[in-house]
């Protein structure tokens, strides 16, 4: 199994649980975001192209946006992140377990 295809395995169980309602930490959660931020290796001409795309929408529709960054705007301003190429640092579950809660 390529490394990829773990990230993507991994994401689609991130994806998961904030459907159903991410019951980890906020600190878990910034870890499944960076696991998204490695997939963007896999580009449109990519076989996996369709799967991450189906995964990003379902994590879309589970999730609203935050106002900032959830690594916060120091880090995306180091980072190079932005509103639109990186959105899923924009994002935070509609549902959330107390241990998200008591962290963010």
């Amino acid at each position: 199994m390529h490394e990829r295809d773990e990230w993507l395995a991994q994401w689609s169980r991130t994806v998961t649980e904030v459907e159903r309602g991410y019951e980890l930490t906020f600190d878990d959660y910034l870890n499944d975001l960076d696991v998204r931020h490695a997939l963007r290796v896999i580009e449109e001409h990519h076989d996996q192209w369709a799967d991450l795309l189906e995964l990003d929408t379902r994590f879309k529709n589970a999730s609203f946006p935050s106002g900032r960054c959830v690594w916060g705007e120091e880090n995306a301003a180091a980072e190079g992140w932005d509103r639109e190429k990186h959105w899923y640092y924009w994002l935070l579950p509609k549902k959330q377990g107390l241990a998200f809660e008591a962290e963010y």
